[in-house]
């Protein structure tokens, strides 16, 4: 069973004005044209749906916050709705007309919505997709975002040859390594609104390109819709893996025990995020005189030696650079067949 999420624009208001030769429709215009053309001619909802639908999937009308888009959302709902086709509907908060308003808000309040209701009906058993054939140009471009971070199909019709077109689901692993490397910094960016100003100063200490995911507004900084994207993909990648399997040798977890709470909080955060394939791919390299990887790259004081097989995660040994175990590890060489004893971490 699929669920059809829909950006809804205002082509069915301005396709009725036109063929009934009025200047303004209203809810009782709206559903006349509608009764009395196709699917294919009525709207660019409409026409989309006929090529996507299939029994079983239920639809969901995403409207901006003008008078306009709710209204022609809302017949639209209920026009499926008379035809024994389940349809909601969702308001996305301050998606407007008003050019700043729609920068700044607007497109973070479109890619929250969407991304929660993927996750939703996700949980509910159901395969979502998403139809940005309505609504703004740049709902087009932001649903086509989401639906590779999330591996979710997107569908809009084309406006020359009004045929479907479909960017399906692709299977990349997306480098998460900026994200992964300065997490404290975007999980406290985005718990609350942030003064610019101090946002600026961590900014000094991080690298030139975090700030390529923020935007700022009335003296407060905030991610970027992009941003939000990624950073939900990025927290939702931890989540969906925290059941993966990790063992730890007798040395490492001999390590580990003797850490001080603080530091082995530290560690079981870069091992949540080593839970995922696409995290731990992603960050994760080989070095000299070792046959397994280590995670993370970059200058990290916490490191793990670690091999996969049969969807688990294998560590062999935890380091520190602060305490030079790291350098001795590499100086030997760390061989994964020479660790035979493995426990589950809990």
């Amino acid at each position: 069973m699929r669920t059809i999420i829909n950006t809804v624009g205002t082509s069915l208001m301005t396709n009725a004005s036109k063929v009934l030769n009025i200047a303004k429709t209203d809810e009782k215009n709206l559903f006349q044209f509608l009764n009395n053309s196709t699917h294919e001619q009525a709207c660019a909802e409409t026409n989309s749906i006929t090529k996507l639908y299939q029994d079983g999937d239920r639809l969901i009308f995403l409207h901006s916050q003008t008078e306009e888009g709710k209204l022609c959302a809302d017949v639209l709902c209920r026009h499926f709705n008379s035809r024994k086709i389940t349809s909601t509907l969702e308001t996305v908060l301050d998606l407007s007309y008003q050019e700043r308003r729609f920068k700044m808000r607007g497109l973070r309040s479109l890619v929250n919505t969407i991304i929660r209701l993927i996750l939703e009906e996700r949980k509910k058993g159901r395969a979502p997709v998403l139809n940005a054939t309505g609504g703004f140009k740049a709902e087009i471009a932001y649903a086509t975002l989401i639906g590779l971070l999330f591996d979710v199909p997107v569908f809009y019709i084309h406006e020359a040859f009004r045929e479907i077109i479909e960017m399906p689901a692709t299977p990349i692993s997306w480098d998460f390594t900026l994200l992964a490397d300065h997490e404290d910094f975007f999980f406290w960016l985005d718990s609350e609104p942030r003064d610019t100003l101090e946002v600026d100063a961590r900014l000094k200490q991080l690298p030139q390109d975090v700030r390529f995911l923020l935007i700022e507004e009335e003296g407060n900084s905030f991610l970027s819709p992009a941003g939000e994207v990624f950073f939900s993909a990025f927290t939702q990648a931890i989540e969906k893996a925290a059941n993966c399997p990790v063992y730890l040798s007798e040395p490492a977890s001999n390590f580990y025990e003797k850490l001080e709470p603080s530091i082995k909080a530290r560690y079981e955060r870069e091992i949540a995020k080593l839970r995922s394939p696409v995290l731990r791919r992603s960050n994760a390299d080989q070095v000299r005189k070792c046959d397994c990887f280590v995670y993370p790259k970059g200058h990290r004081d916490e490191r793990v030696f670690f091999y996969e097989k049969e969807n688990s995660v294998f560590i062999c040994e935890l380091a520190r650079h602060s305490d030079e175990s790291y350098e001795r590890l590499i100086a030997r060489g760390v061989q994964k067949d020479a660790y035979k004893d493995f426990k589950q971490m809990s």
